[in-house]
């Protein structure tokens, strides 16, 4: 981790240096992946203001205080910034757990099919339980016709990246194509 720091019409001082290191140790407990910590301190009349700017992969945050003492300034500002961490990892977390297409995926692919056969001496039918798997990768209509395309197959049964549910779409004469969606009254 980088850590950079400056100070406008202010010293930084051995223990200003010290404190901010303090902080950054902090910063960087609650998030490991932390590449660069910017501190600038600016000293105006009887006033300090604080800005702090941490940059990491796909992701910055970028806090700003202003109080009569340097190292409340400090406290605040990183308080401000494992705040917005906070609820940035919340984010991400709750991103990853609303995945409404794997619930579907698993009620279409279930570990367990019965593919035994019952034949008696009577006419009825014989049913044959197979089991056939789709793409679970969520596609728009767009990309789900040039899958249709690309196989030699008469239908794609796909989840639509757009409203989350199994739609269907299957070729007609003349190359073109029909599609169902289902409809939840």
């Amino acid at each position: 981790m980088k850590v950079t720091y400056s100070g406008h019409n202010l010293k930084i001082t051995d223990d200003i240096h010290a404190y901010i290191l303090k902080r950054a140790d902090k910063i960087e407990a609650r998030f490991e992946g932390m590449q660069e910590l910017n501190v600038v301190l600016k000293s105006e009349k009887h006033r300090f203001d604080a800005e702090m700017i941490v940059t990491a992969p796909r992701v910055s945050f970028y806090a700003k205080s202003e109080t009569h003492e340097v190292l409340s300034a400090l406290d605040t500002v990183t308080d401000k910034i494992i705040s917005q961490i906070r609820r940035y990892r919340d984010r991400v977390k709750d991103r990853r757990n609303n995945a409404p297409h794997r619930e579907v995926v698993a009620q279409l692919n279930p570990d367990e099919v019965d593919t035994s056969l019952e034949i008696d001496g009577t006419d009825t039918p014989v049913v044959v339980s197979q089991r056939d798997k789709f793409a679970s990768k969520p596609l728009t209509l767009a990309e789900a016709t040039t899958e249709l395309q690309a196989s030699n197959s008469e239908f794609l049964l796909f989840l639509n990246a757009e409203t989350r549910q199994v739609n269907l779409l299957y070729e007609m004469a003349k190359g073109t194509y029909g599609w169902v969606e289902p409809l939840f009254a």
